[in-house]
């Protein structure tokens, strides 16, 4: 072989060997650029159909969560995701730190005969469990209904935090003695759980009104109109006494 068709044979090397590298950068290019270009990439949608929304925050925290009862989010507090449980099909909402902050769920239940069927909105206090609910609760058996309509405010001691009391309960449910049990839970709930200060709506047992309470969740008025049509004013002194201001019978 002449030094001419060496020459050449070499030149034909380093040309494919360029041109393969010119493509090669180009295909890694495009990876690349296409990777960069969809982190804030738009769609425009007729119909979606899915199981699980999950919207998070630049920080990767959840933010609110789209759900149906079977993948439904556990709930997350204080930097940690709860264990896996029960919960409803709806909308978990959880603020910028990432801890539970609310949500509006919905389900419907039949066993035996009993249906249970109701929603909720609920927006949680910080650190802790629901302080404001519009609800709906519905339950029917031996042909009654049981039905819970309105808006519940509800209050927390100051600086409750829902872990820490259910670590508490979580020991005090490991207690043998059925007895010492539930008095150590009830004192428990008495002084860190929640109490009912305002209810506006129609009770299970079928009055409908206002109904306020003191700070110990303890009633002190009601301005409502009994199951049989009766209206009622009546407030509570310091012992539970009641004085009636109308009353038609």
């Amino acid at each position: 072989m002449s030094e001419n068709q060496i020459t050449k044979k070499l030149e034909r090397k380093i040309n494919f060997l360029t041109a393969y590298a010119l493509l090669s950068a180009l295909i890694i290019s495009f990876f690349a650029f296409s990777s960069f270009s969809e982190k804030d990439k738009n769609e425009k949608l007729d119909e979606l159909t899915v199981k699980k929304i999950t919207i998070v925050g630049e920080d990767n925290l959840p933010r609110m969560v789209l759900s149906n009862e079977t993948r439904q989010h556990p709930g997350r507090m204080n930097g940690k995701e709860w264990e896996k449980r029960e919960r409803p099909s709806g909308i978990i909402f959880f603020n910028n730190e990432g801890d539970e902050c609310g949500g509006l769920v919905f389900q419907t239940k039949e066993k035996n005969g009993k249906i249970i069927s109701g929603m909720s909105f609920t927006m949680d206090n910080y650190k802790d469990d629901q302080v404001l609910q519009i609800l709906n609760d519905e339950y029917y058996a031996d042909g009654k209904a049981y039905i819970k309509r309105g808006i519940s405010i509800n209050q927390f001691p100051l600086g409750s935090n829902i872990d820490e009391r259910n670590n508490k309960l979580k020991e005090l449910r490991a207690i043998i003695d059925e007895k010492e049990r539930k008095e150590r839970i009830n004192k428990l709930m008495e002084n860190e759980g929640s109490v009912n200060r305002l209810f506006l709506g129609k009770t299970k047992g079928n009055s409908s009104g206002l109904f306020l309470a003191g700070p110990d969740g303890s009633p002190k008025m009601m301005i409502y109109v009994d199951d049989k049509g009766v209206p009622k004013i009546q407030t509570f002194g310091e012992n539970g006494e009641i004085s009636d201001f109308l009353e038609n019978k």
